[in-house]
């Protein structure tokens, strides 16, 4: 049985020293789409080889070229040269494991931001960077590997007469960032149902695996603030510094976006204390079943103590003692014996202390 425990502690441990989302596995396979829109034209495709995607010729309005597969440099590198990016945007590009920051030039913003997905079902998060450059006439996406949240803007871009398409670049990147801030909202309703599934079973069943998801949840938790806590550092710097490549008529967006995130970081805060609650609730519980542990073997050592005192005084050698000879004092005593104890039981049960 301890041998049991023992394993199982060093599973729990194993388990909790796991990132609280799961990280793409690093590849260098790459996947490149293209997308050229105006109000009156669209064209989506494929190239074959970084070398196409160049700035949008005359004619392009704006031009959103998305990377699956940040690891493999040499694909980033050709594109960010083909764009004439500074060589340190290209190291924040590859560099997968930063917070989110925004960095504005004359010629093009960068944005990093953590999104967050579903993977087979809502118990796997997947997280991975995503980085966006824009100018007065692309957007450029960078991502970890192969699958994103969005197909909602390119449902927009190929619907005629939908505001992105009357719109630049940076309404664009604004949406690209919406929707992974929107998802937000997604992840913290899978972390609430979550925690409301642990607290049930914390009611009814504490034990050390509760406690272990708790510190999951937790993690979690913690994880998702350090990710959106800067998104608000970054709307605000895009507002404030982004002209000429924020028009003013996106800026109005980029404050919803700004509130969106408070919202987001005040349902963090909130399940932050809910999760410590629950924490208290778990040591109180366990707390509560040692001390009934502990109440219910005194009282079974109180019930004890007179038997055992009468059995000890006449267990002692002594000659002389004058109710030994009478045949009918041993099932007196234990009668007696039976009596008290009973007795002592009744009492307890009376006062409710059993």
């Amino acid at each position: 049985m301890r041998i049991s425990q023992v394993k199982r502690e060093k599973e729990i441990e194993k388990e909790l020293e796991k990132p609280p989302f799961t990280v793409p596995e690093i590849t260098k396979a790459t996947k490149l789409t293209v997308f050229d829109y105006g109000q009156d034209s669209f064209k989506e495709w494929c190239p074959t080889s970084p070398d196409e995607c160049v700035p949008p010729p005359e004619g392009i309005a704006v031009r959103w070229i998305n990377l699956d597969g940040v690891h493999n440099v040499d694909v980033v590198d050709r594109i960010c040269t083909n764009y004439g990016l500074h060589p340190l945007t290209v190291e924040d590009l590859v560099n997968t494991d930063q917070p989110p920051k925004a960095e504005v030039t004359q010629e093009y913003a960068l944005v990093l931001i953590r999104m967050f997905r579903f993977g087979k079902d809502k118990s796997e998060i997947i997280s991975e960077q995503v980085g966006i450059v824009f100018g007065p006439r692309f957007v450029l996406s960078f991502q970890e590997v192969e699958g994103d949240i969005f197909d909602t803007a390119r449902r927009r871009i190929r619907e005629l007469g939908s505001r992105v398409r009357n719109s630049g670049a940076d309404f664009l990147a604004y949406s690209l960032m919406d929707i992974i801030a929107d998802f937000y909202f997604e992840i913290l309703d899978a972390i609430s149902e979550d925690i409301e599934k642990t607290q049930e079973i914390l009611m009814t069943q504490p034990s050390i695996d509760v406690l272990r998801h708790i510190y999951i949840i937790k993690r979690r938790n913690i994880e998702l603030r350090r990710y959106t806590w800067p998104v608000r550092e970054v709307a605000l710097r895009l507002e404030r510094e982004g002209a000429p490549l924020v028009k003013k008529t996106t800026l109005p967006y980029l404050r919803d976006l700004y509130d969106h995130v408070i919202q987001i970081t005040d349902h963090i805060e909130i399940y932050r204390e809910w999760l410590s609650s629950m924490l208290d609730i778990y040591l109180s519980s366990v707390t509560n079943r040692l001390n009934e542990v502990i109440k219910l073997l005194t009282v079974v050592s109180t019930i004890a103590i007179p038997p055992t005192l009468i059995g000890s005084w006449y267990g002692m050698n002594f000659k002389y003692m004058p109710e030994l000879s009478d045949p009918y004092f041993y099932p007196a005593l234990l009668i007696l014996t039976t009596a008290i104890s009973v007795s002592m039981f009744i009492l307890f049960r009376r006062n409710h202390w059993i």
